[in-house]
């Protein structure tokens, strides 16, 4: 008879320990996969922080002149860990096509012009994404959308909508034309006193695409930077880099806050769920070696007259391997079933805030089934060695002769 015949039938002859081992083996697979899942989206989850959150080195003129020059920005682009630059530039400009809105009497330079902003993105860096300006209608200004944003006030008096193209000159007479994409609001334009030159009038702020400021003034650098990188554990290293690049009038700072505030809880997770599995680990092997060496002592004349009939010890250590694996095996089929269903509602739990909402994902995977099968293999292997050790190391005439005695 083989090994795992034997084994099949030991399972069967014995239910009431099968069963016992069973359920053992059933919970213990249900946490190790459970916190296996878990371990595993926590990871995931602070990859894709540090994808999202935005960490950024800002990089600002201290007289707010446009004194970037663009080797300085290529330069910046090449370094490691860069994943984009929004380039920030300002400058007056005048309207050819339509007025700007005027409060202040006179007829100083100041009060027929308007300031132009150029972003690559405007969702990202400046008082859109600080949510000062909203956007009533139309699209932002990002790298695969040019265009012009106006206020929703300056559109009112000028009769311009979405689609409006206008036009503005500068001193020296260049001149350049863009189409509207979006309008919107600051909800502080009616605050404003009336001797602030029209220049300087939230009506008159308009925001352009890069690529229509540089038709206007050429390319005559940038006021502010913001470089992104992906990997925020870098940041420190990315901001020693650039300060190699740059002179003593731009002021740079790190803007990190948002991941640091979302990774504190998420470490706090992967410590706990790191420390839970190696404490599931040492405790299935704690509590299943126990009820292992105490069902192996009943077995001692079995094994004792299977080695003397000439059974390989070898064999018999098998047959004890596959008895116990078999039901492990048995086993992580209906924990796969109870940790899916109480993975999602503990998820929740820990990932319920609407910051990690939108980043967890947790399902079952087959790395997963594969981590599950490594520990559990690990467990059985511990626990099944140390119970049948001493009864296969014992001599079976001794055994045989206590047993008669």
């Amino acid at each position: 008879m083989t090994f795992y015949e034997r084994a099949f039938r030991y399972i069967w002859r014995k239910k009431s320990k099968s069963i016992l081992l069973l359920l053992c083996f059933l919970i213990t697979s249900t946490m190790v996969l459970c916190a296996t899942m878990i371990l595993q989206t926590a990871q995931e989850t602070n990859h894709s922080i540090q994808e999202k959150t935005g960490t950024k080195l800002v990089l600002e003129n201290q007289q707010g002149k446009n004194s970037i020059d663009a080797e300085t920005v290529s330069s910046i682009m090449e370094l490691p860990f860069v994943t984009k630059v929004n380039r920030i530039a300002s400058n007056i400009a005048y309207p050819a096509t339509f007025s700007p809105v005027i409060m202040k009497n006179g007829t100083d330079v100041l009060n027929l012009a308007v300031t132009l902003h150029a972003y690559d993105d405007t969702e990202t860096d400046g008082l859109f994404a600080q949510e000062r300006y909203r956007l009533l209608a139309g699209n932002p200004i990002t790298e695969n959308q040019n265009g012009i944003l106006i206020n929703s006030i300056l559109a009112e008096v000028n009769q311009l909508n979405i689609g409006s193209q206008i036009t503005f000159e500068t001193e020296t007479g260049k001149k350049a034309t863009g189409e509207i994409i979006g309008i919107f609001f600051s909800g502080m334009e009616r605050k404003q006193e009336d001797t602030i030159a029209a220049a300087y009038r939230i009506e008159n702020q308009i925001f352009v695409d890069y690529g229509l400021f540089k038709t206007l003034y050429g390319a005559s650098g940038f006021s502010a930077l913001s470089v992104y990188t992906d990997d925020p554990e870098k940041l420190n290293e990315l901001y020693r880099q650039t300060d190699l690049l740059i002179d003593d009038t731009i002021n740079m700072t790190t803007s990190d806050t948002l991941y640091r505030q979302m990774q504190a809880p998420l470490k706090q997770v992967i410590r706990i769920t790191s420390l839970m599995l190696i404490l599931i680990v040492t405790t299935a092997i704690i509590v299943i070696s126990l009820l292992l060496c105490m069902w192996t002592r009943t077995r001692k004349k079995e094994t004792a007259v299977l080695i003397s009939l000439g059974v390989s010890k070898l064999n018999l250590l098998l047959q004890a391997m596959t008895e116990s694996l078999s039901l492990f095996l048995l086993s992580g089929f209906g924990s796969t079933a109870i940790s899916v269903l109480f993975t999602e509602q503990l998820m929740k739990k820990l990932f319920g805030t609407s910051d990690f909402a939108s980043l967890t994902h947790v399902h079952l995977e087959g790395q997963h089934l594969l981590t599950l099968l490594i520990l559990g293999g690990f467990i059985v292997l511990i626990a099944v060695g140390t119970s049948i050790f001493p009864t296969l190391r014992a001599n079976p005439r001794d055994t045989l002769s206590r047993m008669e005695g």
